[in-house]
């Protein structure tokens, strides 16, 4: 129930608006919109004979495509005369603003927001009531663009409900609308495949840019890598030397997967049947020739033909020294 006026003395001054502005005060033209044959009825309510019963204020609205309960809100002036001179109903952007008839999200108040986001959805006045926690009469005031300002919780709420940002209904910043609607359970996706990576090997960088394996014998190595990877064949390989720099620093380690297919872009681990062993980047194989491209761009990029390459892995990662365990 409204404290200053009654709802019917409300509806009554909301009508006569209406049939003014939308009908130049013609009350037959307004009967005709709203399906009458005459305009008794519309007489009798302009004139307080009758009270205008809730579902005739709902239709008011409908048939002169007003925003849902503006009829039961309280307007001034200049919130009317705008009204009646936008034919589809009220627009959040088209309140008025001080510098180019625009009202910044900052400067409304959060009823006006209110009003802009969810009036527009058909909320009526009991339903927004429950959603937010309110009395009726404060959610009615609300729909008008009127009333109290809203708290945080009853903002998330709204939010939770109608995916209006609680952040834009108080305070007016960002934006209107949010991505994640719901405030669903916490459920992480976990990150499967946490293996021991054993490092077999170390990688040296040489004076002509390649690097010198220097395998472990099967079955024996130097120590693991903690990472997640699903070849079951997986390796680590340390790295001597900066020639890598900046990919790969001196010390960090290059996880391997040889079983993973390699594609042009990839880091790929290759050695050749001369025994030179080098991380580069594959560029492309053409006539049988694999071309390579150095990381480090103080050495050059290379060509071998496919039958010198004894392996090219996949190389799946880097990782810090810290990453290292011992056997």
């Amino acid at each position: 129930m409204l404290t200053m006026k009654s709802i019917d003395a409300v509806r009554r001054e909301n009508l006569s608006a209406v049939v003014a502005g939308r009908c130049a005060g013609n009350q037959t033209a307004a009967a005709t919109r709203l399906g009458y044959e005459k305009p008794t009825l519309i007489n009798h309510w302009l004139t307080g004979r009758k009270n205008i019963s809730t579902p005739s204020a709902r239709k008011i609205e409908e048939s002169f495509s007003l925003p849902p309960n503006w009829m039961d809100g309280e307007h001034d002036a200049s919130d009317i005369d705008l009204m009646m001179k936008t034919p589809d109903g009220y627009l959040f952007a088209e309140l008025k603003k001080p510098a180019d008839d625009r009202l910044s999200d900052t400067k409304a108040t959060s009823p006006q927001r209110i009003k802009a986001a969810i009036a527009p959805l058909g909320v009526s006045a009991e339903t927004l009531a429950s959603v937010a926690g309110v009395g009726v009469d404060i959610a009615s005031k609300w729909l008008a663009g009127d009333g109290p300002e809203i708290d945080l919780a009853q903002a998330v709420a709204l939010q939770n409900t109608y995916g209006v940002n609680s952040v834009w209904l108080t305070k007016g910043k960002g934006e209107p609308g949010v991505a994640v609607r719901w405030n669903d359970e916490y459920r992480p996706v976990p990150i499967t495949g946490w293996k021991p990576i054993p490092v077999v090997g170390m990688a040296q960088l040489g004076d002509d840019g390649h690097w010198a394996d220097l395998e472990y014998p099967v079955g024996h190595g130097d120590g693991y890598i903690d990472f997640p990877s699903r070849d079951k064949d997986a390796y680590g390989i340390r790295c001597v030397g900066d020639s890598m720099r900046p990919r790969i620093r001196d010390g960090e380690y290059a996880i391997i997967e040889p079983n993973h297919p390699v594609e042009p872009g990839d880091d790929v681990l290759v050695r050749s049947k001369d025994g030179r062993v080098m991380i580069k980047t594959f560029l492309y194989k053409r006539d049988k020739k694999v071309h390579l491209v150095s990381i480090n761009e103080a050495h050059p990029s290379i060509s071998i033909m496919e039958d010198e390459i004894e392996k090219m892995h996949y190389v799946v990662a880097t990782t810090r020294p810290s990453m290292w365990r011992p056997s």
